[in-house]
């Protein structure tokens, strides 16, 4: 059977309305370390990633750790929501 794991990106560095493809800021980078520490020792598998760049941060250590380049996939972006 197959596993997924589904992991949120870290916090970013700015929001949608002060830029609409933030990075991670330095909690956000830390965050994606503290998800690698959790799913490294799960064994290597294939990382998917939404083409924003904090959901690439996010994925980064954790496929650097598994030595997996990050496959960038559209359907798995984010829509940015209304606010209120």
């Amino acid at each position: 059977m197959a596993r997924v794991y589904m992991v949120r990106h870290g916090r970013a560095a700015a929001g949608w309305n002060v830029d609409p493809d933030p990075g991670l800021d330095e909690l956000g980078r830390s965050q994606a370390l503290a998800a690698a520490t959790e799913l490294v020792p799960l064994g290597a598998m294939d990382v998917v990633t939404s083409p924003l760049l904090r959901c690439q941060q996010t994925a980064f250590p954790t496929a650097t750790a598994w030595q997996r380049k990050a496959r960038i996939d559209p359907r798995v972006g984010e829509i940015p929501s209304p606010e209120g």
